[in-house]
């Protein structure tokens, strides 16, 4: 049974000129109806907001703010005070939707009507084309790596609980520092499988610049700062803690070690296979070759086989 509410969608966009109208058009193409997108320009300077423009002219349920600039965090936390549905649901200005998400998303929610969060696999396009492969989500794990992606369906009432995204994340891991707050080992938290969410990778991103500036530790301890209590309550046992993480963390590295060698010893194999056509080709098409002339000469010195 499907879930029924309608989805407030807010996009945050600074100058996403290049990006903006697919975003928008896979919020358009949605086989779910009942939505709303609110866009907020972050004081873009680009040709963004015609783009923006075309959209709300075209479609009541696209709604536009500007604002100056301030961060991702605090234009989603204003489109979502601007927001009117049950359900919310973070769209980056460069990502994308199947036009599935929603529908499959309402009807996670139907046949759990516990669930605090929904999310899909993700689709990486772009620089990068495969799907993400992320490590199943427990609140355990959460609190030490994120395997939330920033564009997830939550509920409105747990968002007005946990007050927001954090505006002091400036550098990035806003969407992590969120979930933190947001969840607890109690939440129930879905996942669709199948990849809904489309994620851009970009040669250069917010996450590049983040490591570029050697601004990830920061944000870590930022995180770790605004949430002591929460990682107080698994620091009891800290060996335990990392004996479980091991485990999860074990198959996915054997895994992978094990395709690296199947593909090493593939190429291998290729190699070798190649530098015997090669030498089979040379003797048959170059019987006078030094290596071809002594193979001739060595099998006329053989003696005559005995009769």
């Amino acid at each position: 049974m499907s879930s029924t509410g309608k989805v407030s969608i807010v996009v945050p966009c600074f100058n996403q000129e290049r990006f903006i109208g697919e975003t928008l058009q896979s919020v358009a193409a949605q086989g779910y109806r009942d939505w709303e997108c609110i866009v907020v320009d972050d004081g873009s300077t680009d040709g963004s907001a015609d783009i923006i423009a075309s959209f709300v002219q075209s479609d009541p349920r696209f709604r536009y703010i500007h604002k100056p600039n301030s961060g991702v965090a605090a234009s989603r936390n204003l489109g979502f005070a601007h927001a009117t549905g049950s359900y919310f649901l973070p769209l980056d200005g460069d990502d994308r939707l199947h036009p599935d998400f929603l529908a499959s998303v309402m009807d996670c929610f139907g046949r759990h009507p516990a669930a605090t969060l929904v999310h899909c696999r993700t689709r990486l396009f772009g620089a990068k084309n495969r799907i993400w492969r992320l490590p199943d989500y427990s609140y355990e794990k959460l609190l030490l790596q994120n395997m939330l992606v920033n564009s997830a369906v939550f509920r409105r009432d747990a968002f007005e609980r946990s007050g927001g995204y954090s505006e002091e994340m400036v550098h990035g891991f806003e969407d992590w520092e969120f979930y933190v707050r947001l969840l607890d080992p109690q939440s129930e938290v879905r996942l669709v499988k199948k990849p809904l969410f489309y994620y851009r990778v970009k040669e250069v991103s917010r996450t590049t610049e983040q490591i570029q500036s050697g601004r990830v530790e920061e944000s870590m301890r930022l995180i770790y700062a605004r949430n002591s209590e929460r990682y107080r309550a698994i620091s009891h046992n800290p060996i335990g803690v990392f004996s479980r993480r091991m485990k999860d963390f074990a198959p996915t590295f054997t895994a992978r070690y094990k395709r690296q060698i199947t593909y090493l010893h593939t190429a291998y194999l290729l190699v070798i296979v190649s530098l015997v056509g090669i030498l089979v080709t040379t003797l048959v098409s170059e019987p006078k070759s030094p290596l071809a002339g002594a193979l001739h000469l060595r099998s006329r010195s053989l003696p005559p086989p005995p009769n």
